[in-house]
C-alpha cells in the first residue's frame, strides 16, 4: 500500500509517490471540482532535511518563477507554487510518457535502431522550445531571455500521444535569476554541456544548441559522442576531441542531416546556428518527408510501451475508484521535471521490463493467485479427505503419476524436441552493443540481383518459387485456422511496400499480421526504384527486419 494515498499537499490528493531525489520528491496527486471535474499534476516538494538550504530554495523559486510564466506546446508547464507546513512545492504538468534514455532503451533492447525521422522531429521541436524560451518576453513585453544549460536526453520526454516536451528548467539562466551562479561553478549535464559551459565563460541561447546537437549525435548514430571515464574526461573530450560526422557513423543519415547537427556543434558559438528557429527550419529541410508527424510518433510508443501505458491507465482509474490498483504490472512511466541538483536519481527504481519478462510475470501473477485462492475453500479440503472419495482421490493421483512416469520417456524418444529459433538481428546492420560486448562480425552482402533474404532457409531440394509469388507450403486442411506471424520491417529511408499490388504500409511497420510463408514484397523508396524483398514468415514467430534502402536488390 503506497503510504502517502490520500495525502494533502496544499488543494492536491496524492495517488502515489513517483521519486525520491536527493533534494527534492515526486508525487502524482489530482484536483477535483463539480461534476466531475479531475486534473491530474505532479507535485514536486523539498525534502525535509535540505528545507534549511536557501541555496536550494532559492533556485526552486527560480524554476518556479522561470517556467510559470510560459506557455508553449513543448514545454512542461508549472501550474503552481504552493507552501504549507511542509515546505514549498510545485505543481506541474502531468506528462505521461518516456524520455529519451527510456525510449533509446527500448529500441536497444528489441534490436532496432530508433527511426531516424523519430530523432529528427524530436530533435525540431526542441529547437522551437528552445527557440521561445531564448526569445522569452514577459507580460510588459520586457525581453526575458532564458538558457536552459540542461539540454540532455533524460530531459526531454515524449508523450504516449508522440508530443515532445523539454523538462527541468530548475538549473537555467534567466534575467533577474534569484540565484546566481558562483565563479568556477559548473552546472549542465558531463557530457552535454558547450565548450563555453565547461570553461565558465558567459552563455547564450546557443550554448543550448551546442547542448541538443549532442543529443541528435547520439540518437542518429545511437553512440555516445563525448564519453570518458569520468565527467573530467568528458569535459576535456568536449574542448579537444574530434566530432566525426553522424554519417560515418550511421550511413543511413544523409549528408544534409549530418550538415545540420555538425553546425550546431561548432566549438566556436558564432560559427553555430543562431537560433533554434534557425536549426529547427534547416531539419525541416533536411529530413522532407522523412520527419515523423505525431501520429507515427504515437504509433511508435504505443509499440514500444503498451504495458507501460497500461500501468499508467491503471494509476489514474485507480482515482476515479478510490483504491490503489492492484500490483499487476510494472511501475508506471509517469515523468516529469527531475529533481534540482540530483539529475542522476530520476531513473526508474526498477529496470524496464522485456516483453518476455513481463508475459512471464503476468503468467506467474495468475498461477500465485490462483494457488493462493484454492485455500481459502477449506471445506473441499475437509471433504476430500473423509470416507470414500480420499481413497477415489489417492487412486487416481497415484494412477495418474504411473502413467506419466511410464508415458513420457517413450514420448520423449518418438518426438524430436522443436529447436529454439534465435530472434533475428541482420548482420549487414550497424549494431548498438551494450557496453563492454563484442560487435558481430559483417558478412558478405547478397549478390546484386537477387532477393534480400531475412533469414538463411534451409535446403530442401523444392523447385524454387517463382519471384513474385508467394510461397504458403503445404495446402491447409478443409476449416482449419490460418497460420500467421508478425512482421516488423524498418527500412532507412522510409519507403512504401507492396505485397499483391496491395498497400501493406510505409515503413515503419510495426508487428503486421501475415500469413506463414515466403513473401515477395516490392519495396518503393523515394527515389522511385523498384526493390524486391524476401520475407519468410513463421506461424508464431516474429521476423524483425531492419535494412537500409539500397541494400535491398533491384527488382
Amino acid at each position: 500500500m503506497d503510504l502517502y494515498r490520500g495525502e494533502l499537499i496544499g488543494k492536491y490528493e496524492v495517488i502515489t509517490q513517483l521519486s525520491v531525489g536527493g533534494m527534492a520528491e515526486l508525487f502524482l496527486g489530482f484536483t477535483s471540482g463539480p461534476g466531475g471535474f479531475r486534473k491530474y499534476v505532479a507535485i514536486k516538494r523539498i525534502l525535509p532535511d535540505v528545507r534549511s538550504n536557501e541555496q536550494f530554495e532559492r533556485m526552486f523559486l527560480d524554476e518556479a518563477r522561470i517556467t510559470a510564466a510560459f506557455n508553449h506546446p513543448n514545454i512542461a508547464q508549472v501550474y503552481e507554487l504552493g507552501q504549507e507546513d511542509d515546505g514549498l512545492f510545485l505543481a506541474m504538468e502531468f506528462v505521461a510518457g518516456q524520455n529519451l534514455d527510456q525510449l533509446t532503451d527500448a529500441c536497444r533492447r528489441r534490436r532496432q535502431p530508433l527511426p531516424l525521422g523519430m530523432s529528427l522531429a524530436v530533435g525540431r521541436d526542441v529547437c522551437m522550445a528552445l527557440h521561445y524560451a531564448h526569445t522569452f518576453a514577459g507580460p510588459s513585453g520586457r525581453p526575458s531571455p532564458v538558457i536552459h544549460r540542461d539540454v540532455a536526453q533524460k530531459n526531454i520526454m515524449v508523450t504516449y500521444d508522440g508530443v515532445v516536451k523539454l523538462l527541468d528548467f530548475g538549473i537555467a539562466k534567466a534575467r533577474g535569476s534569484l540565484e546566481r551562479t558562483h565563479v568556477g561553478t559548473v552546472k549542465g549535464t558531463a557530457g552535454y554541456m558547450s565548450p563555453e559551459q565547461v570553461r565558465g565563460d558567459p552563455i547564450d541561447g546557443r550554448s543550448d544548441l551546442f547542448s541538443l546537437g549532442v543529443v541528435l549525435w547520439e540518437l542518429v548514430t545511437g553512440q555516445r559522442l563525448f564519453e570518458g571515464k569520468t565527467e573530467r574526461d568528458e569535459m576535456v573530450n568536449i574542448l579537444e576531441a574530434p566530432i566525426p560526422s553522424p554519417r560515418q557513423r550511421a550511413g543511413q543519415v544523409s549528408e544534409e542531416v549530418s550538415a545540420v547537427i555538425l553546425k550546431a556543434l561548432e566549438r566556436n558559438a558564432g560559427d553555430r546556428w543562431q537560433s533554434g528557429r534557425d536549426m529547427a527550419r534547416a531539419l525541416e529541410d533536411a529530413a522532407g518527408r522523412m520527419m515523423f508527424d505525431t501520429d507515427r510518433r504515437a504509433a511508435l510508443m504505443r509499440s514500444l510501451f503498451q504495458s507501460k501505458m497500461a500501468s499508467t491507465r491503471a494509476l489514474l482509474d485507480s482515482a476515479d475508484v478510490g483504491k490503489a490498483p492492484a500490483p499487476s504490472g510494472p511501475e508506471p512511466a509517469v515523468i516529469v521535471s527531475p529533481d534540482v541538483g540530483e539529475p542522476e536519481s530520476w531513473e526508474p527504481s526498477t529496470p524496464l521490463p522485456r516483453a518476455e519478462d513481463e508475459e512471464l510475470a503476468a503468467e506467474a501473477a495468475s498461477l500465485s493467485a490462483r494457488a493462493t485462492a484454492l485455500p481459502e475453500d477449506d471445506s473441499v479440503t475437509r471433504d476430500a479427505t473423509r470416507g470414500p472419495w480420499a481413497i477415489i482421490l489417492l487412486a487416481l493421483v497415484v494412477g495418474g503419476g504411473f502413467l506419466i512416469w511410464k508415458l513420457v520417456p517413450a514420448l520423449d524418444e518418438q518426438v524430436e524436441p522443436e529447436p529454439k529459433v534465435p530472434a533475428f538481428v541482420d548482420p549487414r546492420l550497424r549494431q548498438f552493443p551494450e557496453s563492454g560486448q563484442p560487435i558481430p562480425p559483417p558478412v558478405q552482402a547478397a549478390d546484386a540481383g537477387s532477393a534480400a533474404v531475412a533469414e538463411p532457409v534451409e535446403q530442401t531440394g523444392k523447385k524454387e518459387e517463382t519471384p513474385g509469388k508467394k510461397e504458403t507450403g503445404k495446402p491447409s486442411k478443409r476449416g482449419a485456422p490460418v497460420q500467421t506471424g508478425l512482421l516488423t520491417l524498418v527500412i532507412t529511408p522510409e519507403a512504401s511496400v507492396f505485397l499483391d499490388n496491395e498497400l501493406l504500409g510505409r515503413t515503419p511497420i510495426f508487428n503486421k499480421a501475415m500469413r506463414t510463408g515466403t513473401h515477395y514484397l516490392l519495396v518503393l523508396g523515394p527515389d522511385g526504384q523498384k526493390r524486391r524483398l524476401s520475407v519468410p514468415i513463421k506461424a508464431g514467430k516474429p521476423v524483425v527486419l531492419k535494412l537500409s534502402l539500397n541494400e535491398i536488390p533491384l527488382r
